[in-house]
This record gives structure tokens, C-alpha cells and sequence, in this order.
């Protein structure tokens, strides 16, 4: 199972902290957009919950939007002020955004698969493969495992005793 993540287990202690304290913001949100309460473990396969992390390509925050995408869902992203870092204002963007994927796609799954790798690539693969299962779909190797790697989060910190002996202590 623990395969599915790029690097090492995560350390579970102080992971645990910071997903409790994150989710006292983010579970309300989620549930004002009505997106599906298990969305709340994308920022730990997005960032490990590490708020100022910034990918090669850009992407920046909890939730790693790109900044023409933030600016897309009304963040402000400039010199002076990238709201990417706000837990409210990046997590109400990003359940915009979720909620226009699953306008589009209809399914949760497809749209852990686009917030991944980008609507358009998955609306390609639909209109190519006549496949609209994100289980059955050819997807890039870490689009293929994303929700896996976002499932193994929830699985993890729901019952993390059952797993001490895979993870590493703070």
C-alpha cells in the first residue's frame, strides 16, 4: 500500500496534528460546496500539508493551484499577495473549482483524475479510450494511482495505530 507514495511514508505524528488542525477549516467548506467529505485528503497527496510548498510547475498551497488557475477562481496571485496560502480562501477556490469538474465530468472520481492532471487531458482520454470509469481508464502512472495515494491518506490517518509499524514517528 505504501507504495503508492513518491518518496518515503509520510511521518504520521506530525502529520496527524496538522490534518486535525486543518481539517477544523476545511470540512466546513467542503461541506458548504457539497463536495464529498473524502476530498478533504487531496492537500495531503497535493503537499503533505505543508502550506507553503510550491511544485516545479508553479502550483502553490495545500491544495497546489497553479497561479492562472487561482486567479481563474477569484484568488488574488501577484508579487505583493498570493492567496494560494490562505486555508479559507485557497479551500473555497478549490471547492469552485472541484465543483466545475464534477459540473463537467459527472463523476467524483474523474474529477480526483482532472484536479491531477487537468480537465483537458481527461476530456481527451474520455473522448479517445469511450471509457468514462476512472478504474478502467490508460491515465500517467501518478494519475492512475492519484485516488489510491488520496485514499491510503484517509485510510492512514482514520486508524493510524493499525499502520505504526509502516510509518515513521515525528
Amino acid at each position: 500500500m505504501f507504495t503508492l507514495f513518491r518518496r518515503t511514508p509520510p511521518k504520521i505524528d506530525g502529520l496527524q496534528k496538522r490534518a486535525d488542525d486543518f481539517f477544523l477549516v476545511v470540512d466546513e467548506i467542503l461541506e458548504k460546496h457539497n463536495i464529498p467529505p473524502d476530498f478533504r485528503y487531496i492537500p495531503l497527496a497535493e503537499s503533505g500539508l505543508n502550506p507553503k510548498a510550491i511544485s516545479p510547475k508553479g502550483a502553490g498551497g495545500y491544495w497546489q493551484l497553479i497561479p492562472g488557475t487561482a486567479r481563474d477562481l477569484g484568488l488574488r496571485v501577484n508579487g505583493k499577495t498570493d492567496e494560494r496560502f490562505n486555508t479559507r480562501k485557497a479551500t473555497e477556490a478549490a471547492c469552485r473549482y472541484l465543483r466545475q469538474l464534477y459540473n463537467q465530468f459527472g463523476s467524483w472520481s474523474l474529477v480526483a483524475a482532472a484536479y491531477n492532471v487537468g480537465p483537458g487531458y481527461i476530456k481527451n482520454q474520455l473522448r479517445r479510450q469511450s471509457q468514462a470509469n476512472y478504474y478502467s481508464m490508460r491515465l500517467p502512472r501518478e494519475t492512475q494511482y492519484y485516488l489510491y495515494r488520496v485514499l491510503v491518506y484517509k485510510e492512514m490517518l482514520s486508524r493510524p495505530n493499525d499502520y505504526s509499524s509502516f510509518l515513521v514517528k515525528a
